[in-house]
């Protein structure tokens, strides 16, 4: 699945939750994705900032669903995940064992994942954070890298609440 098969199947109140905390607690990329976004549309930005939030996000979300704008989806997506539920990041690396910077970010992904280390994470992230939080954010990490690791993808295969 790509970003936007990805955004498309967590469904609206994840999609509303993901917007709303770019547009409150991440104003200066909130502002430089409105930016991009209008500049692809040959629109001023002000002129979408200027409407409800309930109609910017309506609008950035019909946006993003446009062939082009996956890296700013994706982005978008990292932001949310890197910010808000880095917590959620930090569990899923421990548990199969990457470094990371003690706020989710990697430096070097692994070559593998066994299969048995992912399932001990999903397990783990199943059991703090809501399923599709946690499918969200295990299905992100198989974009990292082309192919993903066949490790999480059984993992993932065989836990129904992170299909999407």
């Amino acid at each position: 699945m790509n970003a936007l098969q990805l955004f498309e199947a967590v469904g609206p109140e994840l999609r509303a939750l993901i917007f709303s905390h770019i547009q409150n607690e991440e104003r200066p990329a909130y502002r430089a994705m409105i930016q991009s976004l209008a500049a692809a549309r040959k629109l001023r930005p002000q002129f979408i900032l200027e409407k409800s939030r309930a109609q910017q996000q309506e609008w950035v979300h019909q946006q993003l669903k446009l062939k082009g704008n996956g890296p700013v989806l994706e982005q978008l997506i990292q932001i949310w995940l890197l910010k808000s539920q880095s917590q959620m990041l930090i569990t899923f690396l421990d548990a199969i064992g990457v470094e990371h910077d003690d706020k989710g970010q990697v430096e070097n992904l692994p070559d593998e994942i066994p299969e048995e280390k992912a399932t001990a994470a999903i397990q783990a992230l199943l059991a703090a954070h809501p399923a599709k939080h946690v499918a969200l954010y295990l299905h992100m990490f198989q974009l990292q890298r082309p192919g993903g690791w066949e490790g999480l993808a059984k993992a993932i295969a065989d836990h129904d609440a992170v299909k999407l």
